[in-house]
């Protein structure tokens, strides 16, 4: 960011006029100004956001000219922002260059991109650039792969203060939905597209490789960042299983996507004694009761949500001309980028992961997440603008600079979520 004369930290967004970008400018406009900070938004169109805040009878923020085709527009805009929270996918089409114009204006960078082969391309690329520069990239903010990374880090930290070092996590997340609620309120045009891209990148997904963000991967040495360690360890199992008098699916929207992140936290984590352990990391969906003719049919739908995943993943190591002709067929059948679910269909949601833990040295104990909203398009953006405006107020620790995590960026301030109608107990 720019020098100015405006004390006040800013937090830009773009993509506001997006499913998840909506709500992230309602809320964002509401919660700036209690937490200090101003608020600018980059647009392509200013006249849309304009529009859009009359409608909902918003206060216009300052609003500037910013497209991504146009460097100069991006450059002044991101110069004017100390946090930019992008919202504006398919992130692997659409982001490089705004990636690469926050690291070389200096401003700390926030999406909610579960598309994997950008991350990788991210740590790969960028890393050690945007330390340099005194940077944090944050990927995957939002219900994928924050809730976890966060609540696992919690659970670290609390073993710390013992004097302990965490050695298991077993996650399961129970989402409870308003009746009749269907398919087309629970994913958006965007996260579809953005599966679609996974396919058409000529780079490959490594999906399924929970030790693929690992940062200087160390071979052997059996720490954190030893890549047959960490999958040894904690191997990804697409099943269905019971526990507990509960059916339990593989985490949805992909099973994929938080292993690899959580394992890079554990890894870069300041968290004394940390970095020397892999993690043995699960998590799963419950689906409903076991028991029974209803249990046996939620038995048999999270055996097809595992089918489908594991699919998702042949499908992901496809050779390249397969997948991008595959991608080019779904990219026109699917639901489009625009198109998803929005206002009362949000409403009534909520959610609770709840954690069991056990340490290196024999403690076990429970923390649990309880949230309010859809996931994916009420606490995604709700969660992804308050670390952006924790990052803007209190700035980044040294060990959250470069390609990073949610957790680490967070920095165990667990409470900053608040506002996020996300509430962490741990013990």
């Amino acid at each position: 960011m720019e020098p100015n004369q405006n004390p006040r930290p800013v937090v830009g967004l773009l993509g506001a006029t997006g499913i998840t970008g909506r709500v992230a400018l309602t809320h964002l406009l509401a919660r700036a100004p209690e937490a200090g900070a101003d608020v600018v938004v980059g647009a392509r169109d200013p006249e849309r956001v304009r529009a859009l805040c009359a409608e909902r009878d918003l206060p216009a923020p300052e609003i500037v000219p910013a497209d991504i085709a146009d460097p100069d527009s991006l450059r002044a805009f991101v110069r004017r922002v100390d946090v930019l929270v992008n919202l504006a996918g398919p992130y692997t089409r659409l982001a490089p260059p705004v990636l690469a114009t926050c690291v070389a204006e200096g401003t700390h960078y926030v999406d909610v991109t579960g598309e994997s082969q950008l991350a990788h391309r991210t740590d790969r690329d960028l890393h050690e650039a945007a330390r340099a520069a005194g940077v944090a990239i944050v990927h995957t903010a939002g219900f994928e792969a924050l809730p976890a990374d966060v609540l696992v880090d919690a659970a670290r930290r609390h073993a710390a203060a013992r004097g302990e070092v965490l050695r298991t996590a077993d996650l399961v997340t129970s989402v409870r939905t308003p009746p009749g609620t269907g398919f087309s309120e629970s994913v958006s045009g965007g996260t579809v597209q953005s599966l679609v891209e996974v396919l058409r990148d000529p780079d490959p997904a490594r999906t399924g490789d929970v030790a693929a963000r690992l940062p200087e991967p160390a071979p052997g040495t059996g720490t954190a960042s030893d890549p047959d360690a960490v999958r040894a360890f904690s191997p990804l199992r697409l099943r269905a299983r019971t526990a507990d008098g509960r059916v339990l699916a593989p985490m949805s929207p992909l099973a994929a996507i938080n292993p690899p992140v959580v394992h890079r936290t554990q890894a870069l984590s300041p968290v004394p004694g940390a970095a020397a352990h892999p993690v043995a990391f699960r998590e799963a969906t419950a689906v409903g009761r076991s028991g029974g003719l209803r249990g046996a049919g939620r038995l048999l739908a999270a055996e097809a949500v595992a089918a489908f995943q594991a699919l998702a993943g042949l499908a992901a190591g496809l050779p390249h001309p397969v997948r991008a002709r595959l991608a080019d067929v779904l990219a026109g059948v699917l639901p489009q980028v625009g198109t998803g679910p929005e206002g009362d269909v949000l409403t009534g949601w909520s959610w609770t992961t709840r954690g069991a833990f056990t340490t290196h040295e024999g403690s076990s104990f429970p923390a649990v997440l309880e949230a309010q909203g859809n996931p994916g398009y009420g606490t995604t953006p709700w969660l992804t603008t308050e670390l952006a405006l924790r990052m803007a107020v209190h700035g980044v620790p040294d060990a959250a600079l470069g390609s990073t995590t949610p957790a680490l960026a967070l920095d165990g301030d667990v409470d900053a979520l608040r506002p996020a109608r996300v509430h962490i107990t741990v013990g």
